[in-house]
């Protein structure tokens, strides 16, 4: 067989001669038609993952309408927060009297000795009730003098003055209970109230409590909260939102025959993670 010259061998590009004229043009057509079709899904994915961003990005900066504040303390506008962010830490923070004397010293051998005895005996129930304190400091103290400190006159201070403490503990919770009831929460976290997590965030497994200080109106609306620990700007921004549309009963004090609705604080514990 003879070779064909080497001028003769074609190259890839020149598969077609020229003669045979310009491609279909049904094939130009196919080819837009994919090329429409991929640029379309590219556009749908950018749109998909911008409304994904923005909806986190919401999430996690928005302060809702009606309020103002900054990253750690939120205030409904127009309401009067006067105190509404007070410290109620210790029986100190909160202006309640009394807690010096715990740190007093005592040898038992003379009668001031025993009425100071009897005082610090008091100071330790006081402080036994710091939660129900913290609900309306001056209403609670008013109430723990006036009917909890004249029956503790009746303890033996002699010994071991622990299970009184504990007893007389309970005997103060019901006494203070027949003048004054402290909010009772109304709604659920993640069933009334939902708790919308960014997928980035989960992801991360990021888990902690975000512990808000919380200003109840008489209607037991929240008017202004405090996050005093928080686990992640995002997370406690989102407890802080929840917590704005958690509502109470709120806090009554025994007028006569009458219960009236007063203003109060209370806190609140918003779990995420593997516990939420």
């Amino acid at each position: 067989m003879t070779a064909l010259p080497a001028s003769s061998v074609l190259p890839a590009s020149s598969a077609l001669p020229a003669s045979s004229g310009p491609r279909p043009r049904f094939i130009k057509t196919l080819g837009s038609i994919e090329t429409t079709r991929v640029l379309v899904a590219l556009l749908l994915g950018v749109l998909m993952f911008g409304a994904g961003c923005k909806g986190e990005e919401e999430i996690s900066q928005s302060i809702p309408k009606g309020w103002d504040g900054n990253s750690s303390m939120w205030w409904q506008i127009g309401a009067d927060t006067t105190n509404a962010f007070r410290p109620l830490e210790t029986m100190t923070d909160m202006g309640v009297p009394g807690s010096h004397l715990l740190s007093a010293s005592l040898d038992g051998s003379s009668s001031s000795d025993r009425s100071l005895a009897q005082l610090k005996f008091n100071q330790y129930v006081k402080e036994s009730l710091i939660e129900l304190f913290r609900n309306e400091p001056e209403i609670v103290d008013s109430l723990f003098n006036k009917y909890v400190v004249p029956k503790m006159s009746a303890a033996n201070l002699d010994g071991d003055v622990q299970p009184q403490i504990q007893a007389y503990q309970r005997e103060a919770y019901r006494l203070i209970a027949r003048h004054f009831r402290y909010p009772r929460v109304t709604t659920k976290l993640g069933e009334d109230i939902p708790m919308p997590v960014p997928d980035s965030l989960k992801e991360q497994q990021i888990s902690g409590v975000v512990f808000i200080q919380l200003a109840l109106n008489k209607e037991g609306v929240p008017i202004a909260l405090h996050t005093l620990s928080g686990v992640h700007p995002t997370l406690d921004r989102i407890a802080m939102q929840a917590m704005t549309q958690m509502r109470w009963q709120p806090a009554y004090l025994l007028r006569g025959s009458k219960s009236v609705p007063v203003p109060s604080w209370t806190r609140m514990k918003v779990r995420f993670g593997v516990t939420q």
